[in-house]
């Protein structure tokens, strides 16, 4: 305790002996060393969070959470519920996990629906469940369809009747919700229909509505023929036309140069459909196929009427007059003749969508020429075509898209300035904003390297300085200062005593001898540090006079002195 009190006892002398600005920069430092320290920790707790799954149904989103808290792994939701994040290192684990699972389900029930039955399941339940899986398993293949999201199948199917003409059609309704972004093509919206309608026992296509997440029908009213028709001439109508304006335009602009033609088509298409029988005899050449004679001849007679007029002649009993006989012959005969004509019998069957007119009109811009101005600049003009170079287009055109004067079609090509849009404002203010947006960067990275370089400078440099020098200074201090303090602190077994510190020495020491122990070591060290030298030396010693030896020997004396 008395060592912590003179601790604090000298820090608080020390804080007296500084200036106010000197303690406004301590306070300073601190706050700015524990706000460092808590950036960082609050850096090194923020974890880096992966899209697990996305599009979830509420169902499926608390399930999966549910199982992320039983195996203790952070995650973040969206606000709407339907996006769950993770750390990655466990991403794809949990994704095969829950894949495992059979998560998400989405609240789709197919065929499995009957792996689990019961004895007492009614007939009742068995349509039911019959009835669902089929649309669970229409869903789930309604959303492997690109671009489809989620679906929802409908079916009402009726119960079968014995009578026919009690018999109610099957309808189905479908609701895809698509990506963002997507659009169901025509085929694709047809194909949808054409699923559902194949899957379904007495459901035609024509009774099925495909409507998209908006509430918008996708899917036209297949359910009127007529309308249906006439959907599926415009259609075709419209590709028709389009097909000749790509043609034109693809052909002119390899001329005139890409973006200076537009090409617009009007087709007039008959759609009736027409089924015509003719047929033709050849009278030449007829022959005889048959001929058929027939001959009938009769011979007999026949009473005629006699006898006096009145009731004598017609009562019983009274003898009849006599009668006259009249004789007849009769003989016919009939001859027929067949006579075999060749002829032809042709069946023709118009084809739908022929052309009756074709109406085209045509817009040419402009043909570029670079001249030199007056100021010998090279400037690039708009000039319009000749009219043998318009000659040429419409000979051209008509030749691609199959004109024909006689059906009463008609082509018009026109020479026009095209209006071009200058993009260099937009080019420039583009420009301007990336130098200024590069600017601001180079400056805001400045000013932060800036701020590092001076913080080290004016506050990490003194503050490292001035511990350096108040530690020198602490240490003198923590030294005892008096005679009492140093016997305390002896008494107290702080620190050791004087004899305990100095080293024994000998009591009586031969300075001879300890001269010649120097100079061994000495000796040993020279020739540790060179002992290549050291052996010429030596076999020089061996090889001179002694004269020589001792005047040696008195240099090594003067080195090894020094």
């Amino acid at each position: 305790m008395q060592y912590l009190t003179r601790v604090f006892t000298q820090i608080n002398d020390f804080l007296r002996t500084l200036s106010v600005g000197k303690k406004i920069a301590m306070v300073m430092i601190a706050l700015g060393i524990v706000s460092g320290m808590a950036i960082l920790f609050l850096w090194a707790e923020n974890t880096t969070y992966v899209t697990l799954m996305t599009n979830l149904g509420g169902e499926d989103s608390t399930n999966i959470i549910r199982i992320l808290r039983d195996k203790h792994i952070p995650f973040r939701v969206d606000q709407n519920g339907k996006s769950i994040s993770i750390p990655p290192e466990s991403v794809y684990e949990l994704r095969l996990e829950l894949a495992g699972m059979g998560m998400p389900q989405t609240s789709i029930v197919g065929y499995e629906v009957f792996d689990k039955q019961s004895l007492g399941t009614t007939s009742f339940i068995q349509k039911l469940n019959q009835k669902r899986a089929q649309e669970g398993e229409l869903i789930r293949t309604i959303n492997t369809i690109h671009g489809v999201r989620r679906s929802r199948v409908h079916l009402a199917l009726p119960q079968k009747s014995a009578f026919l003409d009690d018999q109610k059609k099957a309808t189905a309704s479908v609701v895809v919700d698509l990506e963002p972004g997507v659009t169901l093509a025509e085929k694709q919206i047809y194909g949808i229909a054409t699923l559902v309608s194949r899957a379904t026992e007495g459901l035609d296509v024509a009774d099925v509505v495909i409507m998209n997440a908006d509430g918008k029908i996708l899917s036209k009213n297949t359910s009127d023929p007529l309308s249906a028709a006439t959907a599926g001439q415009l259609d075709f109508q419209g590709k028709y036309q389009s097909d000749l304006e790509h043609r034109i335009e693809e052909m002119l602009s390899r001329v005139v140069g890409e973006g200076r033609v537009v090409a617009k088509v009007n087709a007039d298409l008959d759609f009736s459909q027409t089924n015509e029988t003719q047929t033709s005899y050849d009278q030449d050449g007829s022959a005889v196929r048959s001929i058929e004679k027939r001959s009938d001849s009769m011979n007999g007679t026949r009473p005629t009427a006699g006898g006096s007029a009145g009731s004598a002649s017609n009562t019983p009993g009274q003898t009849a007059a006599q009668k006259n006989e009249i004789k007849s012959e009769t003989s016919r005969n009939n001859e027929i003749t067949n006579y075999e004509v060749p002829q032809t019998i042709r069946k023709t069957v118009r084809s739908v969508g022929a052309v009756r007119k074709l109406s085209v009109a045509v817009v040419v811009d402009g043909k570029s020429v670079k001249k030199i101005d007056k100021d010998g600049k090279m400037v690039t003009t708009n000039e319009p075509w000749t009219p043998e170079k318009i000659k040429e287009f419409e000979l051209v055109v008509a030749g691609a898209v199959g004109l024909d004067r006689k059906r009463g079609d008609t082509l018009d090509i026109k020479n026009m300035e095209f209006t071009h849009e200058d993009f260099e404002e937009v080019q420039k203010f583009l420009t301007e904003k990336e130098n200024k947006t590069y600017l601001e960067n180079i400056v805001i990275y400045s000013v932060i390297g800036l701020a590092v370089i001076l913080f080290f400078l004016l506050v990490v440099r003194p503050f490292i300085k001035w511990m350096v020098e108040n530690t020198v200074d602490s240490v003198d201090t923590f030294l005892p200062q008096t005679v009492e303090e140093l016997e305390r602190l002896q008494k107290s077994s702080a620190m050791p005593s004087l004899e305990d510190i100095m080293p024994v020495l000998p009591e009586s020491l031969d300075p001879n001898k300890v001269e010649g122990e120097m100079i061994k070591e000495k000796i040993i060290t020279l020739v540790d540090s060179n002992p290549h030298k050291a052996a010429l030396i030596l076999r020089d010693w061996l090889h001179e006079s002694p004269g020589k030896r001792l005047q040696e020997k008195a240099e090594m004396d003067s080195e090894l002195s020094a």
